[in-house]
């Protein structure tokens, strides 16, 4: 574990550990979140009229 932590980074490696953990972060915050009134794609503007073509 030692080695892993004392290891001389490439700015591409830095790069790619970061970008890495970023989007796991993500992903699992996604997963633990509590889904609230289910999923819903679209806007909640109040126009519910249904207009007839």
């Amino acid at each position: 574990m030692k080695e892993f932590f004392n290891k001389e980074w490439c700015p591409s490696d830095k790069i790619l550990v970061i970008a890495a953990a970023s989007l796991l972060g993500i992903v699992i915050g996604f997963l633990i979140s509590p889904i609230k009134k289910g999923i819903y794609c679209g806007n909640h503007n109040g126009n519910t009229e249904l207009t007839k073509e």
